[in-house]
């Protein structure tokens, strides 16, 4: 409350009011009169109890990204006020219309529906760019979105956790036991929205951080956009998106190194084009998973499947190498104002360092990349392949393979 007796509101006090709108919402439907009910007012109020968990969830896990719930409930930047007063005045209204449509009876209105979802991911994304923003007063503007931290995270976590291959021997149980408690009680860990995500690692990181889908004319393209600074990373041209590396990680290095994956061109057609980027989720169908049993997209170098292709659409498509999303993703920036793709650095060159003399003797030097970075994955891989070519299995293996050189 201010000094002239006026409520101030703060992201604790809007998410409190849009919480109670959701909660009378979801009272209403509950104690009303079902016998004439069918699956379209049930699956209205499973979605309510959804949005308000989600909402719970989100607030309870994201302020501990930014040292704890005080910053978080007492924060009073503008844009998010602004974002989060819009979105309560948008859920007072929606509970409103199923308050009425109770009182009057009749069946409900199917984009009711459609509306709850589409709240639902606007209160998600609208909490994760309020902590966004005091993340970034608190790091300053020179770091990574966190976001992408989130993923970088994970990737270290990784670095320290490499996956066995199953051919090889396991340790006995009890000794992979006191080496995994070992393990978690020396590394840091970040919240998940998902109990028990550490083992998933960045596939799953990126999945809890934002979303993928179709972009571009004819949906050629795959985008993935950030929940934390409304970032598009587009990969051109991709009809699916690979969830493996052409080489696996087995080493703290190779996790940043083995940057390439397969994808494939052509994606499948819609009868609608998703031109411009949008965050709405119409064309939201596209998921990144671990393992093989991926059956959207390719789990394995050289084989990929989609939904709504037949097998020569599959001979149809080609190849290409294309940057592993998990790598893109922990690498961008914010975008700049006006702009809606974010920027990308180079891992690698983060971790480049060479020799220039000293007073004394060679100093060792960090080199220093470009602030901004690169402005979008095809720029970062023809950096990648001109730059770092070695690391690419396909350029490797154009050198020739003689031992010595034939002028000398």
């Amino acid at each position: 409350m201010s000094s002239d007796g006026s409520v101030v509101d703060t992201v604790g006090s809007l998410l409190a009011n849009i919480a109670n709108s959701i909660q009378d919402a979801s009272r209403i439907l509950m104690f009303a009169d079902k016998r004439a009910w069918g699956s379209p007012e049930f699956e209205q109020l499973r979605l309510l109890e959804e949005t308000l968990d989600e909402a719970k969830r989100d607030f309870q896990e994201l302020p501990s990204l930014v040292n704890g719930r005080f910053y978080y409930e007492n924060d009073r930047k503008a844009d998010s006020l602004d974002e989060l007063r819009e979105l309560r005045n948008r859920f007072e209204e929606h509970s409103q219309n199923l308050k009425y449509w109770v009182r009057a009876g009749g069946p409900i209105e199917t984009e009711w529906a459609a509306e709850t979802r589409w709240l639902r991911r606007e209160l998600h994304r609208a909490q994760c760019r309020a902590v966004r923003r005091i993340h970034d007063d608190l790091e300053g503007s020179s770091s990574r979105c966190l976001g992408a931290l989130i993923v970088w995270r994970s990737q270290q976590r990784q670095e320290f956790h490499p996956s066995q291959p199953p051919s090889h021997p396991s340790p006995p149980q009890p000794q992979r036991q006191q080496h995994s408690q070992r393990m978690a009680t020396a590394m840091p860990t970040i919240p998940s929205s998902e109990p028990n995500s550490m083992p998933s690692g960045e596939i799953a990181a990126c999945n809890s951080t934002g979303a993928f889908q179709r972009l571009g004319s004819g949906n050629q393209d795959i985008a993935f956009v950030c929940d934390f600074c409304d970032g598009f990373i587009v990969w051109e041209d991709l009809r699916s998106m690979p969830s493996t590396r052409q080489r696996p990680a087995t080493s703290p290095e190779s996790i940043i190194e083995n940057w390439a994956a397969t994808g494939f061109t052509h994606p499948r057609t819609h009868s609608h084009s998703n031109k411009y980027p949008s965050i709405s989720g119409s064309d939201s169908d596209v998921e990144l998973e671990e393992g093989s049993s991926n059956l959207k997209f390719g789990a394995t170098p050289g084989q990929t499947t989609a939904r709504g292709l037949g097998p020569k659409t599959e001979l149809e498509s080609e190849e290409k190498t294309i940057i592993f999303p998990p790598v893109a993703i922990a690498n961008h920036l914010p975008p700049d104002l006006g702009e809606w793709q974010a920027p990308l650095l180079c891992p690698l060159c983060d971790e480049y360092y060479y020799e220039e003399q000293g007073s004394d003797d060679m100093d060792r030097v960090r080199w220093t990349q470009d602030e901004r970075g690169f402005e979008s994955v095809a720029l970062l891989q023809e950096h990648f392949e001109w730059t770092h070519a070695s690391l690419i299995p396909s350029l490797a293996n154009v050198a020739p393979k003689s031992s010595g050189c034939e002028v000398m």
